[in-house]
């Protein structure tokens, strides 16, 4: 049986506000202060998303209304441009940085860690159909302990150390998990805090499982041809 993994659809925000390319400056301003977010994807002609209008990006006009163009190194140019924008479609970052909802939590955080950003926006092809935060990905670290035992017990336990799922007694305080017991084999031991360490909402691991054989050391005396 398949592991199941928490995926960027299981934390999204699925009521995506969006804005046109001709939106005002002062429309996607107030379309953030309303809807207290901190971006909002741009959609194009075709209904695509063809940008992000972050409040960065709305920033600029305030950063440089005072300064002089011709004081400005190039590497500003950029930004100088943004300052400058009256709509949306001249504000917005493009193309947009998508994920497809079906990706795990890690993958979505590598992405972001990456890339330097703090939102994606969440794609079913090309259609819009959320948006992700980093605070979404900490949704998982949000259970109680007894949701986290009842996802390793399922995941892990039951799911991979079939041998005797019984023999391995698991506990859960503060989303630390906690393995003891007796399992066959030595290797079992590391394969099974491997496995919980991945289980999404695990801060941590003790392992204080012991085994009847150690099957990780070559025997003394053996050949091996």
């Amino acid at each position: 049986m398949m592991r199941h993994f928490l995926t960027v659809s299981d934390v999204m925000t699925k009521n995506v506000v969006t804005v046109a390319e001709d939106t005002s400056f002062k429309a996607v301003a107030a379309v953030l202060a309303e809807h207290q977010i901190s971006a909002v994807p741009v959609r194009g002609a075709y209904g695509e998303v063809a940008g992000v209008v972050s409040e960065t990006d709305l920033l600029h006009k305030e950063e440089f209304q005072r300064t002089p163009r011709r004081v400005l190194p190039w590497t500003h140019r950029k930004a100088r441009s943004k300052a400058a924008a009256l709509t949306a479609g001249s504000l917005m970052t493009s193309p947009a940085v998508t994920i497809e909802g079906g990706c795990t939590l890690d993958e979505a955080a590598r992405l972001m860690a990456a890339r330097e950003l703090t939102r994606l926006v969440v794609t079913d092809g090309d259609e819009l159909v959320g948006i992700v935060a980093r605070s979404d990905l900490l949704r998982a670290f949000l259970g109680t302990d007894e949701e986290l035992l009842a996802r390793v017990r399922r995941d892990v336990v039951d799911r991979h150390l079939w041998d005797d799922p019984l023999a391995v007694e698991v506990s859960v305080r503060e989303g630390v998990v906690t393995l003891s017991g007796q399992v066959d084999k030595r290797s079992t031991v590391a394969f099974a805090e491997h496995l919980v360490a991945g289980v999404d909402g695990v801060v941590g691991v003790q392992n204080e499982l012991s085994w009847r054989v150690d099957d990780t050391t070559r025997p003394t005396g053996a050949t091996f041809y």
